[in-house]
């Protein structure tokens, strides 16, 4: 695996290896490092469908709305590298700050549909224009054919998928399911802030959500996810950030099963101090 720290340097690899042949595939998967096996199930997918997979592993500063939190996020680097060459990543580009954003970059205002304001970006106001820009960023300097992103961070998804629309890029979006632990809990960089026992804990979540979904059919839409936030306020410790059914594609809200032809469950729960994300697809 190559270890590429500057744009610079990665343009010039990126033209070596495109040079004479119009049939390689780039395979990207942008990370902020602290990798587990849910970002190991990307790069594998990655793999198996490109000639090359490149990560990057970025902490990105515009997402974070507070200093404390961007000062907490784990910054494992060797075990990350070991975790990419056992999963076959082709290249790790590890930029500087000023190689991702340089001194006279312009920090941009994407049209999202107003994706980035509803729910989680509700609660983290700025935080989906900061993904946008390290993104288009990333896509501007790789050009890949195909980037994979989680489900786990599915309003990300949506959000990414309008900046490709919007800025015009021939980048594929494809989207992994979620990888969970033995117990259910959504894998998370986030994760490894429980304790032990939190962490099995934790399980809560999912089982709350798989509940909703054997529940709507009997109880409604509302009144399932209605008994799913009950169930885990009731939970000690823990507290609904918000619990929400959604349009797939717009992000609004919906109360029944017929008002979308896609639907999804969003939550973010607090336990332990700590945010955690999940989701499930209802139709």
């Amino acid at each position: 695996m190559h270890i590429i720290k500057s744009a610079k340097a990665l343009n010039s690899y990126l033209n070596t290896i495109r040079e004479g042949d119009s049939k390689v595939t780039i395979g990207f998967i942008p990370t902020m490092g602290a990798l587990h096996q849910g970002h190991a199930s990307l790069i594998d997918e990655s793999v198996k469908n490109n000639t090359f997979t490149f990560c990057s592993i970025f902490v990105n500063p515009t997402q974070f709305g507070e200093a404390t939190d961007l000062e907490k996020y784990p910054r494992p680097i060797e075990r990350d590298i070991k975790l990419l060459v056992e999963h076959g990543c082709s290249v790790l580009f590890l930029p500087a700050l000023e190689d991702v954003y340089p001194k006279n970059y312009i920090h941009k205002e994407f049209d999202l549909n107003n994706l980035d304001h509803k729910i989680e970006g509700e609660s983290r106001p700025g935080h989906f224009q900061g993904v946008s820009n390290v993104i288009s960023r990333f896509f501007d300097i790789i050009e890949p054919t195909n980037a994979y992103f989680g489900q786990k961070d599915f309003q990300q998804t949506a959000v990414v998928r309008r900046l490709i629309e919007k800025c015009k890029y021939k980048t594929a979006l494809k989207i992994v399911p979620i990888k969970r632990e033995p117990h259910g809990l959504a894998m998370s960089s986030r994760n490894v802030r429980l304790s032990d026992k939190g962490r099995k804990n934790a399980a809560f979540i999912y089982k709350s959500l798989y509940q909703l979904r054997e529940d709507t059919p009997k109880l409604g839409l509302k009144e399932s996810v209605s008994k799913a936030k009950q169930f885990i306020n009731a939970q000690k410790g823990a507290r609904v950030d918000y619990l929400v059914a959604v349009n797939s594609k717009t992000l609004e809200e919906v109360d029944q099963i017929n008002d979308a032809e896609s639907i999804a469950v969003l939550t973010v729960v607090e336990y332990e101090g700590v945010r955690l994300l999940d989701n499930i697809i209802l139709k």
